[in-house]
């Protein structure tokens, strides 16, 4: 696994014309994470941005989890006048963001690990690993209503397995690049859905 530090952050890199049908799709996609000072707690955390959305034709999303592949609560909860932006704020010590493009039935998938670094300096580094990279996945439209995911392969065809504690963070993000002026978290949850569920976040 390869290790990243401070802003050499982990993201998708997606050729200038996607990005353009993003752009002038309305798809916005909030893909980088801050390392953020709690004053009153006295402590350093980590921010990231849910966000993103689709249409028929393309799609990006990006979500965050815990280190488990368990979802978080979020801080706040993002409402725009239109769709396919952001959805919600979530900020922890350490998060997993889940990445995703969507072309037509073609996924690309990142998922990577942040967390802090303590070097000579006060303030901490923002350290990065990337724990999985599917490159052109398909899914068609029938196994997609079926809540499934894409499937990634090698160069030589065989399968690439999606690490069995972020099956379902997967799941998620790939139904929230597949929503259509999209307005919700698909990965993030309530304060409130968490505490019934027991998780502390």
């Amino acid at each position: 696994m390869k290790n990243i530090m401070a802003k050499e952050l982990s993201r998708l890199t997606l050729p200038k014309p996607v990005l353009r049908r993003l752009d002038s799709s309305g798809v916005f996609c909030q893909t980088w994470v801050t390392v953020e000072r709690q004053a009153l707690a006295d402590r350093w955390v980590i921010r990231g941005v849910e966000s993103g959305g689709g249409n028929r034709e393309v799609g990006r999303y990006i979500s965050y989890f815990a280190s488990d592949g368990a979802r978080l609560a979020c801080v706040q909860k993002v409402d725009r006048l239109g769709g396919n932006g952001v959805h919600g704020v979530v900020v922890a010590p350490e998060l997993v963001a889940v990445e995703m493009a969507r072309i037509e039935h073609t996924y690309q998938l990142l998922i990577t690990q942040h967390s802090l670094g303590y070097g000579s300096g006060k303030r901490p580094l923002l350290c990065s690993k990337i724990i999985f990279q599917g490159v052109d996945g398909q899914l068609s439209t029938d196994l997609l209503k079926q809540g499934l995911t894409p499937e990634f392969f090698t160069r030589s065809g065989e399968l690439r397995a999606i690490p069995a504690s972020f099956r379902d963070a997967v799941r998620l993000v790939t139904a929230g690049v597949s929503c259509l002026n999209c307005r919700h978290c698909h990965g993030l949850v309530e304060r409130a859905e968490v505490i019934a569920e027991g998780v502390v976040a």
